[in-house]
């Protein structure tokens, strides 16, 4: 379970790093653990996306060479909202670890 949360973490950081730039030199992440909750939060300065939502049941296109992240994500957490933005897109990700 901790290996899940720790890439759910890694790609919303890749997701950062490669399609959206970074904060002022930095891009945010915050973890903390309350309440039987795993939460993390990455925040990017992209212009934002137009986010359709994803469907864990549906895979990415195995043709492609990317396009898994969100994916993975949705597929390793609980509870997803990503939010898109004039500052960037904000990810935030919770796993219930009771």
């Amino acid at each position: 379970m901790i290996d899940e949360v720790v890439l759910a973490a890694e790609e919303a950081l890749n997701n950062a790093i490669i399609h959206a730039g970074d904060v002022d030199g930095m891009i945010p992440v915050s973890a903390w653990v309350s309440g039987g909750e795993a939460a993390i939060e990455v925040q990017d300065g992209g212009c934002g996306v137009a986010f359709r939502g994803s469907d864990p049941r549906f895979g990415p296109d195995a043709r492609r060479p990317r396009g898994r992240g969100l994916f993975l994500i949705h597929s390793m957490m609980h509870d997803v909202t990503v939010k898109p933005g004039r500052g960037g897109t904000t990810v935030h990700m919770v796993r219930h670890i009771a």
